[in-house]
């Protein structure tokens, strides 16, 4: 196979990505991602259109009719650090706003809609996880089953080299058989919803993707097929058929920072013996509010219940048990702005009726100009039952009306907001 080499300047770096045929080149401010859509004998060459019917959305092989660059534009407004990994609250909002934008205009959709907290309280593997099954769920497609520790291992090893991940097994843990797979790689965004962004809404026509050069070219879109896509039907495979996942990062694996990696599997067989965390597990962290999940181990019971049965017995046994299970603090209470006499303002607030079963660790500070327009400001580090948080402003920003909110942190997370207070700077 003969390779080929692209040079490619974008902000401040110039960057050599040499690229297999099968691949394309993505450049995304700064960072480049690509796609490899697997071949093995037998299996399809591109991923496929779901069985399941959008609810919403377009669905492979159809795609956006154009490419959209992000807005907010997240890779330089400010608010995400440049060629870095930077997981905060501030950053993900950034890139929340600019994908429920590209949502609005290119498909006609609604916004994400989930505990930003709580996601972004999980890892960053969990992360590419979860945010590629809201985006098949919000369309009306089945999630990806779960996470499992093969494909994970081959998608980090990946992630180290700034390539694709590549599946030489034929079979997964437990003896699924392999029908087919896709993998991507992007690197130099922020964190997973910034390569969500680019994978899904900006890979077109007139978009960084350099192997797209015109709307019928078969390289258009293909992050988004992968995301989107289906590896294993009911058609060949009958009952049996799910698609499985693994995910990976490095935070500093080149010259352009983060390196993120993802393959979906579709497989017909036995669930695999190796899943670390299914779909379900997922939802129930994201409305916990927590980014880890909790299991109990037992012959008969779980954390939520399990039922027993043979195939000499028509009767069936469940237990259940209820342990308890550490949640994020609720919202301070009481809060309150006023002005202080010496060009400053001065929050206050008291400490949350629950504190979720941890003991809290601090506040964060959340503040903006206008209404509802809050963002993550800084982080109090206070233990008492009553807080405080004097901010002093220069001369040149007296008069200027501040908004805050409140949230309480503990050792699962961090907490709902608390009610807006605001108060003019003297």
């Amino acid at each position: 196979m003969r390779r080929r080499t692209w040079k490619t300047l974008t902000g401040a770096g110039l960057f050599l990505v040499t690229l297999g045929a099968s691949m394309t080149l993505v450049s995304v401010g700064g960072a480049v991602a690509r796609v490899e859509m697997s071949r093995p004998a037998g299996s399809q060459t591109t991923a496929g259109r779901s069985e399941a019917v959008a609810a919403d959305g377009i669905l492979p092989p159809q795609n956006p009719s154009e490419s959209l660059a992000p807005s907010p534009n997240f890779t330089n407004d400010g608010d995400c650090a440049a060629s870095a990994l930077d997981d905060s609250v501030t950053c993900n909002s950034n890139v929340e706003s600019a994908i429920d934008n590209a949502r609005s205009t290119l498909e006609g959709m609604t916004g994400l809609s989930f505990n930003l907290n709580a996601f972004v309280a999980m890892s960053v593997p969990e992360q590419i996880f979860v945010i590629t099954d809201v985006e098949r769920t919000d369309r009306g497609l089945a999630p990806i089953a779960g996470l499992t520790t093969q494909l994970d291992n081959v998608a980090q090893s990946a992630s180290t080299t700034n390539s694709d991940p590549d599946l030489t097994s034929s079979t997964l843990t437990g003896g699924a058989t392999v029908e087919s797979w896709g993998s991507i790689w992007a690197g130099g965004t922020s964190n997973p919803l910034g390569s969500d962004y680019y994978w899904m809404y900006d890979d077109g026509l007139d978009s960084p993707n350099g192997e797209c050069t015109s709307s019928s070219t078969a390289d258009c879109w293909g992050h988004r097929d992968v995301i989107l896509g289906t590896f294993a039907s009911t058609a060949t495979c009958g009952s049996d058929a799910e698609q499985y996942m693994g995910t990976g990062d490095t935070a500093d694996a080149s010259s352009y920072g983060p390196s993120f990696t993802a393959i979906v599997v579709g497989a017909c067989g036995p669930t695999p013996s190796d899943v670390v965390l299914t779909w379900a597990q997922a939802q129930q962290a994201l409305d916990a509010g927590s980014g880890t999940t909790t299991t109990t181990t037992s012959t008969t019971t779980t954390s939520t219940s399990t039922t027993t049965s043979t195939s000499t017995t028509t009767t069936s046994t469940t237990t259940t048990t209820r342990p308890t299970t550490l949640t994020v603090p609720g919202a301070p209470e009481d809060v309150s702005a006023v002005s202080s006499v010496k060009r400053g303002v001065v929050v206050s607030w008291q400490a949350p009726a629950s504190d979720g079963g941890a003991a809290i660790t601090g506040y964060e500070i959340f503040r903006g100009r206008a209404s509802g327009a809050e963002k993550l400001y800084t982080t109090v580090s206070c233990a008492s039952s009553t807080c405080s948080y004097k901010k002093k402003y220069p001369s040149s920003m007296g008069k200027t009306v501040f908004f805050y909110t409140v949230a309480a942190v503990n050792e699962v997370g961090t907490g709902p907001t608390s009610g807006e207070v605001s108060a003019r700077a003297r």
